[in-house]
């Protein structure tokens, strides 16, 4: 598998930025086409509930203030676009090209923006997006960018970093949703200077430990070394600083081992990772 082809929704907030660059970056990296996506929200949908003593006027004039709102975000998704573009000098088409290299266009579409991401991310070998869980629809667009498309993300930090994939750490735990992450992440595997392999604790029965990864990782033309950790406090504290120690700039994970209900009421070691890393997170549920 090649990452020839990126998603990259833009929503005209704060975290337009960090997406874009990070995605740009990866673009370059893979010589792949960028999609950054926006997507306009019909105005009868962005409203609240409607009452039934709510007059009609009241109704349109609520319409037209979201229209509006659509229009202001649009219009400040597509400036954090332009200028990336820009800044990275990648060329601007929908069309292949013979030779392979980075391109990018913009695409505007209408309708919810969790289900547009979901249906169009399918479409896609990667999908770059950001966080911000004080944003509900934010939340809602991260959660179907993870859950529903079937497509690695990548989640792109607060700040960009200088390089991405150049120095990996795995986060293993023997698991399915760690073993997708990987096979998603070898394009970044194969072309990284230096691949760590981080498990904590003892893997459970019936799976496979780092080491045994390690070894199938010959096959791929990857070296990576091996570091496991006894389990000793939160394992997200572990990964975060075992990644500092290894200087990595990005990190593989399986998203949501446990139920992702169970883990967003009690906690786990993918809420934490979202919460706390300040590196880029490759992850597949």
């Amino acid at each position: 598998m090649a990452i020839r082809t990126i998603l990259a929704p833009v929503a005209g907030t704060a975290i337009d930025e960090r997406v874009m660059a990070t995605a740009f970056k990866l673009a370059k990296t893979f010589d792949a086409h960028l999609e950054a996506l926006f997507v306009a929200a019909e105005p009868q949908d962005a409203i609240p509930i409607v009452g039934e003593g709510m007059s009609g006027l009241i109704i349109e004039e609520m319409i037209q203030a979201a229209a509006k709102e659509t229009e202001k975000r649009e219009a400040s998704g597509k400036v954090t676009y332009q200028a990336a573009v820009k800044d990275s000098g990648v060329e601007e088409t929908n069309t292949p090209t013979s030779v392979a290299k980075p391109t990018c266009t913009w695409r505007k579409d209408s309708g919810r923006e969790d289900e547009t991401v979901a249906r169009r991310g399918r479409l896609f070998d990667l999908v770059v997006i950001g966080r911000d869980p004080k944003e509900a629809s934010a939340s809602l667009t991260f959660d179907a960018a993870l859950m529903e498309t079937g497509r690695p993300i990548l989640v792109a930090p607060e700040r960009a970093p200088a390089t991405i994939g150049e120095k990996v750490m795995i986060a293993w735990n023997g698991g399915i949703e760690a073993a997708r992450a990987v096979t998603s992440a070898m394009p970044m595997l194969r072309n990284a200077k230096e691949v760590t392999i981080v498990s904590v604790g003892e893997v459970p029965y019936g799976r496979a430990c780092a080491k045994a990864l390690a070894e199938q990782f010959s096959w791929h033309g990857v070296e990576a070394a091996v570091v496991e950790c006894p389990e000793a406090g939160q394992v997200s504290n572990t990964l975060i600083s075992e990644a500092e120690k290894c200087g990595a700039d990005t990190i593989v994970l399986g998203a949501y081992s446990h139920s992702r209900f169970k883990e967003m009421i009690l906690g786990g070691v993918t809420q934490d990772m979202l919460s706390k890393c300040a590196l880029p997170l490759w992850i597949m549920h």
